[in-house]
């Protein structure tokens, strides 16, 4: 297949350095001392899916205009999906589908809203990776399978997302294709909007908010605002109550990832914006929306815009080394 990763970043890198290993023909769109590196010695992945050297990646600053490709994977932040989709709506043709492989709400709506819902695919990625160094890549944890498929209202047909599963699979990324993919979404969402926005404000890793009451209290109570959202917005979850979720957070999720820094945190010590828009923000947004009370995720969302914005400032103020 001829396939666009658009924002090669870790997980991008990720996916393009598997696919192309496979012998698709890879075009990777992103940062552009990332990719002079992976030009010049290839792509080296590293990590608990094995070491591997990718050198037949094509690499761009900006999405190709004269290029005819089956799929389109968009991987960039939560902010950056209406920039980039515009980029993609400029050099695609009228029927090439992209697949979102992002975090949290919002991104599979502005994609239908800006090419079409029968184009827009939705995905659900749970492993994690980094980039230790400029040409590198590092799988660090899996949990799940990718989980993919056309989103509510789409005429496109399950079996073409079947394909790209398949597409995947073989290239060695365990994948497979859902018709209720929004479900697979929220259920990550539940873990993030949790976990991500408490620890990044308190400043620690995920086990210690199960060290206190008023920890367990708070990531109950925005797991109990994101379940009434999810029912208003009509999603059918894995989980029959916010008690049966938290008791799987609690008990297995947390515990396996104790002492995981959220990438929010990391975000904002490096003074760059975070996706708490696309997660507590996105729970507040609809909430308001269906008449839901958030008042947990709105404060978490106004902490985190705080934490933010100061970051950014005192990263624009630094003096350059």
């Amino acid at each position: 297949m001829n396939i666009l990763i658009m924002g090669a970043g870790a997980i991008g890198s990720v996916f393009g350095g598997f696919l192309a290993k496979a012998g698709n023909r890879v075009t990777l769109v992103g940062r552009p001392w990332h990719l002079d590196a992976i030009c010049q010695r290839g792509l080296y992945i590293s990590g608990i899916w094995g070491s591997h050297t990718v050198s037949n990646l094509i690499c761009r600053r900006a999405v190709p205009t004269n290029e005819l490709w089956d799929q389109v994977l968009l991987s960039v932040k939560s902010y950056q999906t209406r920039g980039a989709v515009q980029q993609l709506r400029d050099a695609l043709d009228r029927e090439t589908p992209i697949l979102s492989l992002q975090n949290g709400l919002g991104n599979i709506e502005v994609i239908a809203e800006m090419i079409g819902v029968d184009r827009t695919v939705g995905g659900r990625v749970i492993f994690g990776a980094e980039i230790p160094e400029p040409g590198a890549v590092t799988v660090t944890v899996y949990a799940d399978p990718v989980a993919i498929g056309p989103v509510r209202g789409s005429q496109l047909p399950l079996s073409a997302s079947e394909k790209i599963a398949a597409v995947i699979e073989q290239a060695g990324i365990p994948c497979f294709a859902t018709g209720q993919i929004e479900r697979y979404i929220w259920g990550k969402v539940l873990y993030n909007a949790a976990l991500n926005a408490p620890a990044a404000i308190l400043e620690v890793p995920y086990g210690a908010l199960l060290k206190h009451d008023t920890g367990r209290q708070l990531m109950a109570a925005v797991i109990h605002e994101a379940f009434a959202v999810a029912h208003a917005e009509g999603i059918s979850l894995d989980w029959a109550s916010p008690a049966a979720y938290r008791k799987i957070l609690f008990d297995r999720l947390i515990p396996s990832t104790a002492s995981h820094f959220p990438s929010m945190l990391q975000d904002i010590h490096r003074g760059k914006r975070t996706e708490i828009d696309a997660l507590n923000g996105a729970i507040s947004r609809l909430g308001k929306h269906h008449g839901v009370p958030t008042p947990v995720n709105e404060t978490l969302t106004r902490l985190i815009r705080f934490k933010e914005a100061a970051a950014i400032r005192r990263s624009e103020d630094s003096p350059n080394p």
